[in-house]
């Protein structure tokens, strides 16, 4: 029985290919399935199970992303820069990632921030809280200096702690510029065993004098609480209430509430769709809490992005150095939003951009994105799907191809390939790519494929490899590492070449030199003889002694194997005359090895108990073999081949250059066998006997 090692490889080639299909498409599929629940949180969906380290991993590497994206914004100039100087910020705004921040000199921060609380407290003002009368100032003062709108991002649902003219102090001012927008809040409360939505303006009195209110809330994701959106708007009673980024963007663009709802109920801004995303906010057992639409926020950069300028400046400008003039610089025709960013409100959040990010900048940078309609979306997702599944098969493939150690840094280059690629379109088209599905993908790429080559292929190609290394040429062995082990070691009858190989005389040089010497000499003749075996793609079957048994046509067949057989044997005598040389400048007894060579059938297989066996050949092929090595002691000779070998040789393209010995009897074969003296092969001759003939006796 023969093995077909086309159709073994063919065999193995859809293996793989079926096992390359299972691996990307599972693969695929896990990343799929993470795509699925993250578009399902930003529909405002429940997060299931697995959100528990699939949102907080897509959250790494988002921040990492919009981090390495915001930073790259030109840096505000100065408080009050040179007109050359602000122009030139102005137009790098404009050209910087397609004008999505173009609007960021039109919005300033009036910050009640440390150096705030000190001067007040110079002067003789109580904080906290502040006297509302100080708000009406600052109303005015900004009114003054042509700001355009003014949104207070401070609730005030109480009355004043100074009584009711402190309050009616800060509404006159209100009154008179009709510009003030006040801050309110929404959220869920337990009551009688159930929810109720909880709505909370300002003081009443407040906010009948103010142009608008905003919610306040903040859409803070649940699994490390940072804020990554920005409410735009909430559904309470057939109405969508906006936040203070909204209405204080529509105010300044001259928009009324009635036209506010309208585009609001459309899912529109100033014309432009607005890419929502939804969280559920208050979810709790029997409350599936409420909806809030948000934008994802695109940060500026860090905290103070936009230009702060602390409340005491506006409320004392001498003691800063400030002119009615560049009051007015600062913030005619300006969107004006007032916060506190000092340690005592505690009002910081964690941002992708800043572990210390005021609320009032976030207000701020919603405005702004409403203002330029430049808004970061998420990736389509049948696009995001396709290329997921694009970069698995990649992958996938280059794992099979070169096996998991030398692909994994190429999984590594593919991994910061996916990187740069969102980083790439985030910059150009402020579109979202989730990385992390794409990554757990990979990952899960990498193991399968690992698991698989190690234990369907890999581990089949080393248990070979360890068993037949020391057996067979490495041309030979890469070859059989496709076939199973049963078919290369289980018995059968097979047509090949055995060649025996002997020393004369060496018994008696064993005999008369000391072991270490003997053992190394015959290593150092072994090795060589074993490296033109190799060469021809032969198989060492075992080394008797002195002498060398090897195999042409076995385990795995050879077409050409009498014709590798005798070209390998001329190549063995030629080297032993070289080492014969050696040894004679090393005054070391000289040596003369004799060959002979038999084509025919023969059984090979592992032979022995099912304790030990051995991987062997048997039939009478080897015992001619073996019989014809000795027998050129009496032709004086030194390789030996049958008229079959000489046959097969010739017929395979060996041009082998003989002398006839004639019919020479068999121990143990009826028939006489022809027998030929190989003198040279494909025009490389052998050089004379010597005294090869001569010989005592060894056994």
């Amino acid at each position: 029985m023969t093995i077909d090692l086309e159709a073994r490889r063919r065999q193995e080639r859809r293996r793989n290919f079926y096992a390359f299909g299972v691996v990307t498409l599972f693969s695929a599929l896990v990343g799929w399935n993470y795509l699925d629940n993250l578009f399902g949180f930003y529909a405002g969906q429940p997060p299931h199970t697995l959100n528990a380290w699939q949102l907080p991993l897509h959250a790494l590497f988002y921040d990492l992303c919009l981090r390495l994206h915001g930073f790259a914004q030109p840096q505000p100039p100065p408080l009050l820069p040179d007109e050359e100087t602000e122009r030139r910020w102005r137009q790098r705004l404009q050209k910087w990632a397609g004008g999505a921040f173009r609007h960021l000199p039109d919005i300033v921060i009036v910050a009640i921030d440390d150096q705030t609380v000190r001067s007040l407290k110079q002067s003789g003002i109580p904080y906290p809280p502040m006297p509302r009368a100080v708000y009406g100032e600052l109303v005015r003062r900004l009114h003054q200096a042509g700001a355009k709108v003014v949104a207070f991002d401070l609730h005030m649902n109480l009355p004043s702690h100074l009584g009711e003219s402190d309050d009616q102090a800060f509404q006159k001012a209100m009154a008179e510029t009709q510009k003030v927008i006040l801050a309110c809040r929404l959220f869920p409360e337990r009551h009688s065993g159930g929810f109720i939505v909880t709505y909370e303006g300002p003081h009443q009195p407040l906010a009948e004098k103010a142009a608008g209110l905003g919610l306040i809330e903040m859409t803070v994701d649940p699994w490390d609480r940072a804020i990554r959106a920005a409410t735009v708007a909430v559904p309470y009673r057939d109405e969508w209430l906006p936040s203070l980024g909204t209405m204080a963007a529509a105010l300044w663009l001259g928009k009324g509430e009635e036209q506010l709802q309208k585009e609001l109920r459309q899912g529109r801004f100033n014309g432009v769709p607005l890419p929502l995303v939804f969280y559920r906010i208050g979810a709790e057992e029997n409350f599936e809490g409420l909806l809030f639409g948000a934008l994802l926020l695109n940060f500026a950069g860090p905290e103070k992005a936009f230009r702060h300028i602390p409340l005491e400046a506006v409320l004392f400008p001498e003691r800063n150095g400030l002119t009615e003039s560049e009051l007015h610089r600062l913030f005619e025709g300006k969107l004006v939003f007032v916060g506190d960013t000092s340690e005592l409100s505690k009002d910081i959040f964690l941002t992708p951009v800043s572990v210390g990010f005021p609320g009032v900048e976030v207000h701020a940078t919603l405005a702004q994105m409403l203002l330029s309609g430049k808004f970061l979306r998420l990736a389509p997702r049948l696009w995001t799907q396709l290329m997921l599944l694009l970069f698995v098969a990649l992958a996938t493939a280059l794992i099979f191809w070169l096996r998991p150690l030398r692909a994994f840094p190429l999984l590594l280059l593919l991994a910061l390939v996916v990187f740069a690629l969102a980083l790439k379109i985030l910059d150009a088209q402020l579109l979202v790519l989730p990385i992390a599905p794409f990554l757990v993908s990979l990952a899960v790429t990498f193991v399968l494929s690992t698991a698989y080559l190690q234990f369907a292929v890999e581990r089949h190609a080393r248990h070979i490899r360890q068993r037949f290394s020391r057996f067979v040429a490495p041309s030979v062995l890469e070859t059989m590492v496709v076939a199973s082990e049963e078919e290369l070691t289980r018995p059968r009858r097979m047509e090949a070449t055995v060649l025996f190989t002997d020393l004369k005389g060496f018994t008696t040089i064993s005999e008369e030199r000391p072991p270490e010497e003997v053992a190394a000499l015959l290593n150092e003749h072994f090795e060589i003889m074993t490296e033109i075996i190799d060469r021809h793609a032969g198989t060492v079957s075992k080394f008797i002694g002195d002498a060398i048994m090897a195999l042409f046509g076995v385990p795995i067949p050879q077409p050409d194997h009498a014709a590798r057989a005798v070209r390998c044997a001329v190549e063995m005598q030629r080297a032993m005359d070289e080492f014969r040389r050696q040894l004679a400048q090393r005054q070391l007894p000289e040596l003369f090895m004799r060959i002979g060579i038999h084509t025919g059938e023969l059984v090979f297989g592992a032979i022995g108990s099912k304790r030990q066996s051995d991987l062997t050949v048997i039939g009478d092929t080897v015992n001619v073999a073996s019989r014809l090595e000795g027998m050129n002691k009496e032709f004086g000779s030194r390789i030996l081949i049958s008229e079959t070998t000489y046959n097969e040789a010739v017929a395979a393209g060996a041009e082998v250059l003989v002398e006839p010995v004639g019919e020479v009897s068999i121990r143990g074969r009826a028939k006489p066998l022809r027998v030929f003296k190989v003198l040279g092969v494909d025009g490389v001759m052998l050089e004379a006997p010597l005294s090869v003939a001569a010989d005592s006796p060894k056994r």
